[in-house]
Order: structure tokens, then sequence, then C-alpha cells
């Protein structure tokens, strides 16, 4: 399948490009700016580490954006689908896209072909597996998880690449965990028989530091995030982000297009709305002054006209 390439650059304010190495393939992913902007459309949504060729063949097909429960309409609660949705673990790593050049497995994370996740697991691929062992046409999706690449889970000296999906590259059709291959020598994310989203919501503060959240795939395609509030309290305070930061970006006159650029996705809302209040307490001190002004100032002028004062 192909995609019209002008229509991914036609939003290059919010759709980056960047180009492998050989020349042969690009990969595309959406920036700070359309979170912030949350400028989502099926073009910018696909834009999630979309790896094609420079004719706009599709070579990888990842998830595309998907979001926390309650941020985007169709992810409010009472707008979830009735079906009970296949519930994964929400591993705490990075998302490496599965590729084939030149007849090698290759890794690319999220907007990049070249960063040191990448490299370290096309490394750790290569070296397990071999190309035989993969069906053709199909993007294999990893969470890239070794030491050196913690975020807030300890996942100790676990050294791996964990399977999420396996998508159709041309379709977009995801395949069912339990129809893949079992001499595929890897581990699958942990699933769980979870019987609602109700269930999932009480289970989310008896989650421990080592656990992130929980992931629900619905059968029309539709994703949804489960974060504990530990796991984003553990964050914030790893990232040093906090309220007392905004504040003094506002002061600096930051871009919070780049502040977005440190920040996790989740955390976009958060900011904006902290940057908002900010903002809005800050005008109202700054105007105070101008106010109680033009509450008094007839006072004053009444009182200096009935005075009688000495020349």
């Amino acid at each position: 399948m192909k995609i019209d390439l002008t229509q991914l650059r036609k939003r290059k304010e919010f759709i980056n490009e960047r180009v492998n190495a050989s020349g042969n393939f690009i990969i595309w992913n959406y920036n700070a700016r359309c979170q912030w902007e949350k400028e989502w459309n099926e073009y910018t949504s696909i834009a999630r580490g979309l790896i094609t060729d420079t004719e706009g063949n599709i070579i990888a097909r990842p998830f595309p954006k998907f979001f926390n429960l309650n941020e985007m309409e169709e992810t409010r609660l009472e707008n979830l689908p009735v079906e009970i949705p296949l519930i994964s673990e929400k591993l705490d790593g990075s998302l490496g896209i599965q590729y084939i050049e030149d007849g090698k497995i290759k890794i690319a994370t999220r907007g990049s072909f070249e960063s040191e996740q990448a490299i370290w697991a096309t490394k750790w691929i290569q070296d397990t597996h071999s190309i035989e062992e993969f069906r053709e046409d199909w993007t294999y999706l990893y969470e890239i998880i070794y030491p050196e690449n913690k975020i807030v889970v300890d996942y100790k000296n676990r050294r791996e690449l964990v399977l999420l999906a396996v998508i159709n590259t041309d379709t977009g059709e995801e395949e069912d965990y339990r129809n893949i291959d079992v001499k595929l020598r890897m581990n699958w994310a942990n699933h769980y028989n979870i019987s609602s989203i109700d269930q999932i919501i009480k289970l989310l503060p008896d989650l421990n530091n080592n656990e992130e959240g929980f992931v629900a795939y619905y059968s029309n395609g539709l994703r949804v995030k489960f974060k504990s509030e530990e796991y984003c309290r553990l964050y914030k305070l790893l990232t040093r982000f906090s309220t007392i930061s905004i504040w003094e970006n506002l002061k600096a006159g930051t871009d919070f297009t780049e502040i977005l650029d440190r920040v996790p996705q989740e955390f976009a809302e958060w900011v904006k709305n902290e940057k908002q209040a900010l903002q809005e307490k800050y005008n109202v001190i700054y105007h105070q002054p101008e106010m109680i002004w033009k509450k008094i100032r007839p006072k004053f002028a009444l009182f200096f006209k009935s005075e009688e004062l000495d020349e």
C-alpha cells in the first residue's frame, strides 16, 4: 500500500520526517506541536514511526496514535465499546518498529533509525533471530527493554524485545497474538483475563512502582492506555517536571513546544492546564493594582473636589 507523501508534507509543522543512512527509507513522526495543539487526523495519527520508501510505499506500519482513558472523546469511559477488550500490560521502555532492508532485520524507534535504543534493538534481534522466523508483509512491534534504557520501572538485568503486536503492513489489520507461530522464540507482553474496564480502574491504585499500567485493545482497532497514579507521580519526580519548572519556563519565555519534546505524551495536557492556570493567576496579580485604582479613583476625586486646598 502507498500513502500520499504530499499529504504528510503538507502537515510539516506537525510531522517530522527523517531519512535513513542509505537514503532508501523515511520515518514519519508527529511532533510536540502536534501534541500541544491536538492536531490529530488520519495523517498525524499514523505518523507515529511510520516507515515508507521515497515513493510512499509503506515499509513498516506501527500503532496509530492512541490515548489515555478520558483523554479524548472516543476514550471517555462512557464512550468505550461495550465488549470486553483484550488487556495487556503497559511496558515502560521504547517502542521498537521492525523493518527489513537489504535482507536484514532492523529496528527503528518512533522517530529515529539511529537512536541508541534502535541501535541496541537492531543488534539484539540480529544476534538472536533470523529473517525466516518472521512473516513477510507484517510489521512486528516491540517494547525495547534493557538496563540503560530504564525510565521509571526497574526491569533489573532484563534485556530483550518484548512483542506488543503484529500488524499487516498493507491493511493495518492486527493479528491476534494467540495466532502467532509459537516457534517464534520471543516473549509477549503479559495479557490478563480482566472482565471489565471497571476492574482495570479498581486495580490501578494497587499497582506498585514497578508496574506502569494496562492497555485495552478493542475489535474496532481502538486502543486505550490506563496508567497508574504512582507511575505518573514517579515520572514527574524523576524528570523533575513540576508546576515550579513550568513557572520558570514561563518567566524565561521558553517556547512550550520545546518543553513538550522533553515531556512524555501523557503529561502534555497536564502541562497545558498548569501553564494556563499559572498565566491566569499571574494576570490577576498583575492587573490587581489597576483594578483597585479604578475602584478607589472616584473616591479620591470626590475627596479632593470637596476639600479646600491651600494655594
